[in-house]
């Protein structure tokens, strides 16, 4: 286990324990970029590096400049990994091998389809196959099949393959069994977990299981759990012959690929991606020796798949089966990847071979790697199958549809975005078969449009941190931003003090109070740093971000911690946060405020009311100092009935 500080909480060890760079680099290509590292965000459609992950300033974080997305990485967990606290607490614990001393879990309302019942049951059924596989009885259709596919025992035990048995209710009895175990012995087992999952579903006379005679190919999210099944029938006339598991919280069909979780690794380090129709064609590479390689799971390629491989690789080769039907998939592959800044390819493998017959001969491996060095740009792959179509086409006006159908779907699917050269390519290409000019071309395509509403691209909202318009309202916005800043920058001091007006020193926290910042994200800021500079304890632009839990919030305080932190490096730590507070005082006497070192007396009545509510509030010294100095400027202002039994304090 990891030696850690015994002081620290379960968050903060495994904040402590976790390389964010190590972490997010095991989904996304980072490059280093100064003293920081950039990537694609993955939370968005990220078509240049708008992520950066910082690790020089203490704890570390990541930042999207472009979505908004920020955060630790618990945050990254969550988000990415789509986990609740727990289960991302209890990830990075066991990554970084430390064990957790004071988690718990709030239950769900359904325990049965919590994430964690739902993996558990997943796991289980995955060993029930994979005993079924080895099973001399029951397995031995399967693996004569593994036998005439030619694969070998590392790929069988590296990929988990297994079987599920003939017959109706194998899995259901064993579920039985294990469920009873289970609550014999403490621990949660639900059938109706495998039920959702679809492994077991209803019959005529009772439940059944939902694979049946099928060689099983596990499906695996990116840290390696088992999410889903791809079955393969291995009787003649049983349809379909490949059979997914449904789509449930752990599994997205159009959104998975399959062998991500070894091909990951390499595809990163290459810098490319090897995508091929079935599972065993990647099994077969993989076992090859080319890691690269995942594969679709007998669905076309989706922006989402395009998406999870363009934050890996800069290259992507599409290895289809060579027949009508692998070219109709290598056609809309291409289509998917068409706006995407990413190299693409088209690989045909010679002799009409699948990926797994072709390594299969003598020089096979030698002819592979061949082919995929000799494959087709995508943009050409696509011109040279409209110039085939053209040809078939009869007449000038039947061209001239086929032409009309290819610039709509070349606008749909968002050609106008494509790389200038690669767009003038294409366009060069079509004027010239066509005899159109491509002014005239372009000014046919249409515009991509919106289908529906929830095809509407999605927005995140930046930290509304504009200034308003007028002068003095602008350097307010600017005075109360460099504060914070400054705040930010040195905030493992919670012990300093600082000179405002006449009133002399006095702690940071009781400095201003919420309502002396103009612009609200400023204020609800000042309100968690003012609450974790009371608590006498240092802490962290992460702990801000965590207490925020608004994500706009969390993005202005990681980025006026930037700010922050390299006005500090240049400059002297207390005399740049001297010199903002100062800055901030005089801009308020300047807009008319009551000076901050004003120490009007309150009436009784109020100075009452003051206390009163305070002490609803808890033990919060400095948020008296704050709530007495605002009350004063209020009450000076008219604007704080003496029978008031409100005051906005920090949450």
């Amino acid at each position: 286990m990891t030696s850690l500080s015994p002081n620290l909480s379960d968050r903060d060890r495994v904040l402590e324990a976790t390389d964010l760079v190590a972490l997010v680099g095991e989904h996304v290509a980072l490059k280093p970029k100064g003293r920081e590292h950039v990537g694609l965000c993955p939370f968005h459609d990220d078509k240049s590096p708008s992520m950066s992950v910082v690790t020089h300033k203490g704890n570390a974080f990541y930042k999207c400049f472009a979505c908004g997305a920020a955060g630790n990485a618990i945050d990254f967990a969550m988000e990415f990994h789509k986990m609740d606290f727990p289960e991302a607490l209890r990830h990075l614990a066991s990554r970084a091998g430390i064990e957790l001393r004071g988690l718990r879990d709030e239950g769900p309302k359904d325990p049965a389809t919590s994430r964690e019942s739902l993996r558990k049951a997943m796991a289980a059924a995955n060993r029930f196959y994979r005993k079924c596989l080895a099973d001399e009885r029951l397995g031995a259709t399967a693996r004569a099949h593994i036998a005439k596919r030619e694969l070998g025992a590392e790929a069988v035990e590296l990929f988990e393959l297994g079987a599920s048995p003939e017959g109706w209710d194998h899995l259901v009895k064993h579920v039985e069994r294990l469920v009873s175990h289970a609550n014999a012995g403490g621990e949660t087992l639900h059938r109706e977990s495998f039920e959702a999952l679809g492994l077991i579903r209803p019959g005529q006379r009772g439940p059944i299981d939902g694979f049946r005679g099928r060689l099983m190919f596990p499906i695996h999210d990116e840290l390696g759990n088992c999410i889903a099944f791809g079955a393969r029938a291995l009787q003649e006339g049983d349809e379909p012959k490949y059979l997914n598991s449904p789509d449930s919280p752990l599994f997205s069909k159009g959104r998975t690929l399959y062998a991500l979780h070894h091909a990951r690794r390499a595809i990163i380090e290459t810098k490319h991606a090897l995508i091929v129709e079935g599972y065993v064609d990647a099994l077969a590479l993989h076992a090859a020796g080319i890691k690269n390689v995942v594969a679709t799971l007998g669905t076309a390629l989706t922006k989402d798949h395009a998406r999870t491989l363009q934050r890996m690789a800069e290259r992507i080769t599409l290895v289809f089966d060579p027949d009508t039907a692998g070219e109709r998939a290598a056609d809309r592959a291409v289509e998917t990847f068409l706006a995407v800044p990413i190299d693409v390819r088209i690989a045909k493998l010679p002799d009409g071979l699948d990926a797994d017959e072709l390594l299969a001969r003598e020089g096979g491996r030698a002819e592979f790697d061949q082919a995929i060095e000799a494959g087709e740009d995508a943009l050409a792959w696509m011109v040279r199958r409209f110039r085939a179509d053209l040809r078939g086409a009869s007449g000038m006006s039947g061209q001239q549809q086929r032409l009309q159908g290819l610039l709509q779907k070349l606008g749909e699917l968002g050609f106008r975005s494509v790389d200038p050269l690669r767009k003038q390519f294409v366009l060069n290409a079509l004027s010239e078969m066509v005899k159109v000019p491509v002014a005239t071309l372009m000014a046919s395509m249409p515009a991509p449009r919106v289908t529906n509403a929830t095809e509407a691209p999605v927005t995140v909202q930046a930290p509304a941190t504009e200034a308003p318009s007028a002068p003095r309202h602008r350097a307010r916005h600017t005075a109360e931003r460099n504060f914070l800043a400054a705040v930010l920058g040195m905030s493992e001091r919670a012990d300093v003090r600082v000179v405002v007006g006449d009133a002399g020193s006095m702690p940071l926290a009781e400095a201003f109070a919420e309502d002396h910042f103009d612009h609200p994200d400023h204020r609800q800021l000042w309100t968690l740093l003012a609450a974790r500079i009371e608590s006498g304890k240092s802490f962290h632009v992460q702990d801000i971000g965590a207490d925020a839990g608004v994500p706009t919030i969390k993005l202005l305080a990681f980025e006026l911690y930037e700010t922050g932190s390299r006005r500090m490096e240049s400059a002297d730590a207390l005399q740049s946060l001297q010199a903002a507070a100062s800055d901030l005082d005089r801009i308020l006497r300047q807009s008319a405020e009551t000076p901050l070192s004003s120490r009007k007396a309150l009436d009784d009545t109020t100075l009452v009311a003051v206390m009163d509510r305070l002490r609803r509030e808890g033990h919060r010294p400095g948020a008296i100092a704050r709530a007495v100095r605002s009350d004063a400027r209020n009450a000076t202002a008219g604007t704080i009935p003496a029978d008031s039994h409100r005051m906005e304090t920090p949450s």
